[in-house]
């Protein structure tokens, strides 16, 4: 599957902890789409791997929203659910 993502997810995925190597290929193999768009290749268990990954990076504020820094997780999770379930 081709996910489209934004500059702002990208530069999150640089954030995250711990990736395993699988997912670190794909991270480095991220390709620009144009209009400030960036394609991301997965199969279906990489994008599950993904989702899981990234909701522990996930962070609120004291009304339950996601925090301005962690925000591009959660766009990326939408995006990932989008592509994958449709």
């Amino acid at each position: 599957m081709q996910v489209e993502i934004t500059q702002d997810i990208v530069e999150a995925l640089k954030k995250v902890h711990d990736t395993p190597d699988v997912l670190q290929k794909r991270f480095d193999a991220i390709a620009p789409s144009g209009d400030g768009k960036y394609t991301l290749k997965l199969t279906e268990d990489e994008a599950t791997a993904l989702t899981e990954l990234v909701q522990w990076h996930i962070r609120s504020d004291d009304k339950g929203e996601c925090t301005p820094e962690t925000a591009p997780y959660a766009e990326l999770i939408k995006r990932v659910d989008a592509a994958q379930f449709g």
